[in-house]
Order: C-alpha cells, then structure tokens, then sequence
C-alpha cells in the first residue's frame, strides 16, 4: 500500500513538474484577479470583512481547475484504466489528495503576499492569518479531490466540478472567511481553524469510505 503511494505521488508531481499545466493556469488565474481587484478598488482601504471575502473568491476559483485536473488527466489519458488494475483504491485516494493538498498550498502561498501587497491589507496577527489559509486550503483540497473523481468519472469538465463544488465548499469556506477577517481585524480566536480541520479530517474519513464505489466500475 506504501509503495502504491508513494509512487502515484511521484507520478503526479513528475507530471505536473514536467507540463505545469494546473498551477500555472491556476496562478496565473490568482494573480491577473488580484492585480484586477486591486486597480478596481483604486488603493481605497477596503474592510476587513470584504478583504477577507475577496481573498477565498480568489484562491477558491484559482485552485478550483488544478484541484479536478489530477482525475480529469487521468480520465482524458486513458490511464484510469490502469491504475485502477495496478493500485488500490485507497492508495489512489491517498495519493490524489496529497496532490492536491501540495497543488492549494502553492497556489496559497503565492497569492497570499500578493493580495497583501496590492491590497494593502494591514495583518493584527500574521500567525493567525497563516494558520487560517493553511486551514481553509486544506479544507477547500480535501472537499474537492472526491468530488474531482465523481467528475471525471461522468465526463465532466473544470467548469461542472466547480459548480458542485460550491455547494460543499461553501461552509468551510465561510468560516475560513470569518478567522481570515479575525486575523486581519486583530480579534482572532483558533474555533474557526478548529472547525476547519474537523471538517477536513471528518470528509476525509467519509471519503476513503466513498472512494472505492466511485472510483471502481462495479
């Protein structure tokens, strides 16, 4: 199971090092909408609550076509085929999300000091700013890797998975907004990030119960 792991992982990433199709689109996606918002805000000063919307709106539909490209890819190759012979299900899961989870954080990473810079976002408490994007990004990856396998396995495209997305997403997502504008406002409080890694591990359980029927052919 370890080496079935460890080596979709590896495939993953020589793949997506190799074409840099996911996280290029995707950042570059996140940087032309941060630098839009910010010449349409003109350098006013906005709130901490809409900062912090404006901030996941980015980062979510960003991340949102990487996130489905790991199973879409496989789908559109004509690899699924074969890795569902060769790995387990579980190993398969394990290694997607893994994936995924690298893919957000870099898209996070990146956009995160560009939204702070261009927006003149002013940080109470930069610790809690970090733990609430690493939070919601975790959250945003571990809602989005099953739903990115029911995609493709019904032929759908970036534009279906985000629509279905949303409806899952939109609680995590929500709260992440909250400790966001707590971290910018300076009232910042660990429930919301609490909340969040419950969310992530609680779908990720249900997920590696779910993954098996979906991903298989019965």
């Amino acid at each position: 199971m370890l080496n079935a792991i460890l080596s979709n992982i590896v495939k993953d990433f020589r793949i997506e090092f190799r074409r840099r199709f996911a996280v290029n689109i995707a950042l570059s996606f996140a940087a032309i909408t941060t630098l839009a918002v910010s010449l349409t805000a003109g350098g006013v000063r906005l709130g901490s609550q809409t900062q912090a919307m404006l901030f996941w709106i980015i980062l979510f539909f960003s991340a949102m076509n990487g996130l489905a490209h790991v199973f879409t890819r496989e789908e559109e190759e004509g690899t699924a085929l074969f890795l569902r012979v060769t790995s387990p299900a579980a190993a398969v899961y394990t290694a997607k999300l893994a994936f995924n989870i690298a893919v957000i954080f870099i898209i996070a990473a990146v956009i995160s000091p560009l939204y702070v810079f261009f927006l003149n976002v002013d940080l109470v408490a930069p610790s809690a700013f970090a733990a609430a994007v690493c939070a919601g990004s975790l959250a945003i990856a571990s809602s989005a890797t099953v739903l990115a396998a029911i995609v493709a396995r019904a032929g759908g495209r970036g534009s279906l998975f985000t629509i279905i997305s949303f409806p899952v997403v939109l609680p995590p997502l929500w709260v992440a907004v909250g400790a966001t504008r707590a971290s910018i406002s300076g009232s910042a409080s660990t429930e919301g990030v609490i909340f969040l890694l419950a969310f992530s591990g609680a779908l990720v359980a249900v997920s590696y119960m779910l993954f098996g029927h979906i991903w298989i052919e019965e």
